[in-house]
């Protein structure tokens, strides 16, 4: 008797006549076991013998044990011999996973003392300062015009009583992709793939984030808003009727007919094809309801918290809406109204004098990409060249293969719409400004679930895990190997190829920069001496070897800010390239400082100095001269500056003359200002959001379509929207 029922994720059926998976015997579970034990000592053991002082130019990579490598090697090969057992084994899968995570995004944890990346303590320093202040001040960093992030943590800090923020920074980055790891396994979910596809799509998320995006930022938060967002979309809001993809309009009965080259790729592209996503179930509208309302709620806080992930929130939504795979349709426009919104009513005080450096770039897709990539190796020595440019390959390999990945599964007649949705919405933002020369980083970052996916696609293209067929006349061929419980050997065994060259890229460029991404304690302890000296505002003077206009003359390698964020104020000087024992330059400009009110102090740290010589060609011994002639001058009979702070790490100079204390600005806000339609739009919005969101839970209790029910309330958003447009365009013309 052979009976077919219907299998979970096996369109098909299968007979219950099919055997049975067989099992796995323990001597292969124990040397999988062995083989994820050995990789987990070999990679951490030797890291305590590592000598970071000998790093080189091309980071943690060229200091790195060899065993440690091999020890990766070995967690790489232990995760794929489990993706070749014939069933999944999840709890081991899952550890696996967890272990490769902490030595891929831990690793520093221990090799340095303190958190590592200058900007994490900068964002330290503004959490601070909403911390100390209750409030925010918008003259101070760009960054305070979307304070959400920041006063959420102020929050979280103050409840737990929790003051000093270094641990937070430090176990950030595993933290942070581990809470990644969440959404994204809501968004594999609902895709129909093979548990392998699965699982190695989550190893690669980890394996290609190489951005170094997961510290305790504000992009970190907005980006685990903007996974949990599309998940919720592609879970509980897609259309019920994604069944099979009609063919195209054009495609008739007597083009089905004709040969040759392209009408074989016409067929291919408007042929009938099966939905890469599972059937969407049946949600019952009180939860849909529930889950709309978080859907705006996260809209609301991405939009307060960052400035690049509401966009993309928006384009995301959109993208789906019109490839049918998302049910909400006026959802876009509820988003890309809090966004204009937020931006017009909330950021003024950012934009108003920023018009030109915020839209002059807008629409330059060529100029913003060139920014994004050449831009950032032109000027770099050859070891950070290198670094770029492995980024640079590992991007585009990862994009090739996903495209591959697409057609592949493509040829096999499936449609994966949400993947392709998700991974073309990010090239969106090229058309929108360089984003200081960052945003092909951010591209690549928010693709990198879809594109994940669609890689392990290359690998393992099959929409279900077919049961293995056995034939006792077959014996042990390659023909047995395709149709046995080991047919995924060949496919493995070549994703193990391309994951282990993946892992080794991902170890050396994430930490390509290491040799002055990397924060010391004297660094900590320098800013510390500058706050306890001097009570007043403090005017830092630093070296560069380039302009230092493109971060507005802050030192990014250094962790500046963590305390006091108001009291600091920050001069460049260039380099004297022919003279470095030339200091007059640093001395005036510490006078500049003073005579502005302000205690003058330059601070040079190995962190920046290894900067400028590998960013900016600079001599390498023109620090060690540098230092050597400021010590002469400040030992002289009547010194104009003294040593405040020294030791190998980092050094503080000061004026011996400072200024009595200047009293120190207090909290400014957001810089609000109105304009005479202001009111009226500020009555306007929340009326147009309402109306919007109450059109939006009206159709979830309506067939898909009957919009005739909706005519009333879109015929009251429409005047709305268009006086909240006026508002909107009439802020921007008029605030100056």
């Amino acid at each position: 008797m052979n009976v077919t029922v219907r299998a979970a994720g096996h369109p098909e059926g299968r007979s219950e006549s099919t055997p049975p998976v067989p099992r796995v015997g323990r001597p292969v579970l124990f040397g999988i076991i062995g083989l994820m034990t050995l990789g987990t000592l070999l990679f951490w053991v030797p890291l305590r013998n590592v000598d970071m002082d000998a790093m080189s130019g091309h980071g943690l990579i060229s200091v790195l044990p060899v065993a440690t490598l091999l020890g990766a090697a070995a967690l790489v090969l232990a995760f794929m011999w489990t993706l070749a057992l014939p069933r999944p084994r999840v709890l081991l899968l899952s550890l696996q996973i967890l272990i490769l995570l902490c030595s891929l995004h831990g690793v520093t944890l221990a090799l340095e003392p303190i958190a590592r990346f200058p900007t994490s303590w900068q964002t330290a320093g503004l959490i601070e300062y909403v911390m100390r202040n209750g409030d925010v001040s918008w003259t101070l960093d760009a960054r305070f015009s979307t304070p959400g992030f920041f006063a959420f943590m102020a929050f979280l800090a103050k409840a737990v009583g929790q003051n000093d923020l270094e641990p937070l920074l430090r176990w950030a980055p595993p933290v942070i992709n581990l809470l990644y790891l969440v959404p994204y396994v809501l968004i594999l979910r609902v895709l129909r793939a093979t548990w392998r596809a699965k699982w190695l799509a989550a190893f690669l998320f980890l394996a290609a984030n190489w951005v170094g995006q997961d510290y305790l930022s504000p992009q970190a938060f907005a980006y685990l808003l903007y996974l949990f967002f599309v998940a919720i979309l592609v879970n509980w809001f897609r259309h019920h009727d994604e069944r099979l993809q009609r063919p195209g309009r054009r495609r008739s009965r007597e083009t089905r007919e004709r040969a040759g080259g392209f009408w074989r790729v016409y067929n291919w592209l408007f042929s009938v094809k099966d939905p890469g996503e599972l059937p969407a179930p049946r949600v019952a509208v009180r939860q849909q309801s529930i889950l709309l309302f978080l859907l705006f709620g996260l809209i609301l806080v991405g939009t307060a918290a960052h400035q690049l992930t509401p966009f993309l929130m928006t384009a995301s939504c959109a993208g789906l809406v019109v490839a049918r795979r998302c049910s909400l349709r006026g959802l876009p426009f509820i988003a890309g109204i809090v966004y204009a919104g937020w931006i017009s009513f909330m950021t003024v005080g950012y934009w108003v004098s920023r018009k030109g450096e915020l839209f002059g770039n807008l629409g330059d897709l060529l100029g913003n990409l060139t920014e994004s990539t050449g831009g950032r190796i032109s000027n770099s020595s050859p070891q950070i060249a290198d670094i770029q440019q492995l980024r640079i390959l590992i991007t585009l390999v990862i994009v090739t293969l996903a495209v591959a990945g697409l057609l592949r599964r493509r040829a096999r007649g499936i449609d994966d719409r949400v993947a392709l949705v998700l991974m073309l919405v990010p090239f969106s933002s090229f058309g929108l400004q360089n984003y200081g020369g960052e945003i092909a980083l951010r591209i690549y970052f928010f693709m990198l679930p879809a594109a994940c996916l669609l890689v392990a696609y290359l690998f393992f293209p099959a929409p279900f895990d077919a049961p293995a067929v056995r034939d006792p006349k077959i014996r042990i061929r390659f023909g047995r190997l395709r149709t046995g419980p080991w047919r995924h050997v060949p496919a493995v065994a070549a994703a193990s190829l391309f994951t282990l060259a993946l892992t080794g890229g991902f170890l050396t460029v994430r930490y390509g920069n290491e040799k002055f991404e990397q924060v010391r304690k004297s660094d900590i302890r320098a800013f510390e001496t500058m706050l306890d000296v001097h009570r007043g505002p403090i005017g830092v003077v630093w070296l560069t070897g380039e302009d230092a206009t493109a971060t507005g003359g802050n030192p990014n390698t250094m962790p500046w800010g963590f305390r006091d964020w108001e009291r600091f104020q920050y001069t460049p000087v260039l380099a004297n390239r022919a003279n470095p024992g030339d200091v007059t330059p640093i001395v005036t400009a510490m006078q500049q400082q003073a005579a502005g009110g302000a205690g003058a102090f330059f601070i040079t740290t190995r962190g920046n100095e290894d900067a400028q010589v590998l960013n900016t060609s600079l001599a390498r011994d023109y620090a060690t001269r540098m230092r050597a002639a400021l010590d002469a001058a400040a030992s002289q009979p009547a010194p104009k500056i003294k040593k405040v702070f020294g030791d190998r790490d980092a050094a503080v100079y000061g004026l011996v003359q400072q200024p009595a204390p200047a009293p120190v600005p207090g909290p400014t806000g957001l810089g609000l200002r109105s304009s005479p339609w202001t009111p009226a739009g500020m009555v306007y919005l929340p009326v147009l959001l309402g109306v919007l969101l109450a059109r939006e839970l009206r159709r979830l209790r309506l067939p898909p379509n009957d919009l005739r029910r909706l005519r009333p309330l879109t015929v009251l958003a429409t005047p709305l929207l268009l006086s909240v447009v006026a508002v909107i365009v009439e802020r921007f013309i008029v605030i100056q």
